[in-house]
């Protein structure tokens, strides 16, 4: 059975900001919008560079090297010039502070047309 990791107050991420955690070896972002927290992994998928820092713009964060953006609720490219998605985490509220399950992978469904 996967387990949640305590590992901060829902307090300590402002909303509509994001803060990074390196949990069980792994550097991720959990986002805060309103009483909602999303989990992914800190890197872009383009060229390998962390997001962390990077402008929060809604439900959508942008990497600092090349602008591309990322759905914060799926992970998914939405601006290239990444095309493939952050891997996301289970997160979530509980008692006030925030969880994640760092060993689960959100499964995602992708669609890509043939070539």
């Amino acid at each position: 059975m996967m387990h949640f990791v305590d590992v901060c107050a829902l307090q300590d991420i402002p909303n509509g900001k994001h803060r990074a955690f390196v949990i069980e070896g792994v550097s991720i972002l959990i986002f805060r919008i309103n009483n909602e927290v999303h989990a992914l992994e800190n890197r872009c998928t383009h060229l390998d560079f962390p997001l962390q820092g990077g402008r929060q713009i809604g439900s959508t964060i942008v990497c600092r090297k090349h602008g591309a953006r990322f759905d914060i609720c799926t992970g998914k490219a939405v601006v290239g010039p990444a095309v493939d998605p952050v891997r996301r985490f289970e997160a979530r509220i509980h008692h006030g502070r925030v969880e994640v399950q760092p060993g689960k992978t959100v499964v995602r469904h992708l669609f890509r047309k043939a070539i």
